[in-house]
């Protein structure tokens, strides 16, 4: 299963609106920067080459900027997994740190959590699942609208090979259900859609009553 459609593309295109009024303000940046030449004693071949040089930094420092490039604040990665914590929560290294990743819209059932009463054996079921999906692969991760929980956590979802979301095969094997908490509710309706054709079919934990 890859991404939901309405998932954001790596495309490399930008808008013919965004071009064009690009280069209306790169005619008029040229002009006013002759005219400045003139001042400085600049001959029309130096101006030139100092402009294109200045053009193609400026170029390189926006790219991601422009509309349809903004992958870099979309995708951060790759990530190594350091640890799966739980059936919904990682641990990965983001730049030599250890840092705690809970993944978005989906609750699954609890393994570790500190009051003993709360931890079922299905909780264990589903971590090992997410173990096996994630396997030895590195991850990227697409962060929420809130970035982070009150408990410090990052807020993601997280993706193998920049391709597959994790979040979504949990539901769609049936180790999860939905759990929204706006503004994080991006993919809600997918996710919903995964939660019901996994619970028609008995997949996963749908089978042992856990949910019910």
């Amino acid at each position: 299963m890859g991404k939901p459609a309405d998932s954001p593309k790596r495309s490399r295109k930008t808008s013919s609106g965004s071009v064009a009024s690009k280069t209306k303000k790169a005619v008029k940046t040229f002009k006013k920067g002759r005219k400045a030449a003139k001042t400085l004693n600049m001959s029309v071949g130096e101006f030139v080459v100092t402009f294109l040089l200045l053009a193609a930094i400026y170029f390189v420092w926006t790219y991601d900027k422009l509309p349809g490039n903004n992958n870099s604040s979309m995708y951060d990665g790759p990530y190594e997994v350091v640890k799966v914590v739980d059936g919904d929560t990682i641990k990965l290294d983001i730049d030599g740190e250890t840092t705690t990743v809970r993944l978005i819209g989906i609750d699954t059932p609890e393994s570790v959590h500190p009051d003993q009463a709360k931890n079922v054996p299905e909780g264990k079921l589903a971590s090992n699942h997410t173990k096996e999906l994630l396997g030895k692969n590195d991850v990227f991760i697409e962060y929420g609208e809130e970035p982070y929980d009150k408990y410090g956590r990052v807020l993601a979802y997280v993706y193998i090979n920049d391709d597959t979301m994790v979040n979504a095969e949990i539901l769609n094997d049936g180790y999860a259900q939905v759990m929204t908490i706006k503004p994080n509710n991006k993919y809600e309706e997918y996710f919903k859609q995964l939660e019901q054709d996994a619970r028609n079919n008995d997949r996963g934990l749908w089978s042992t009553g856990v949910f019910d």
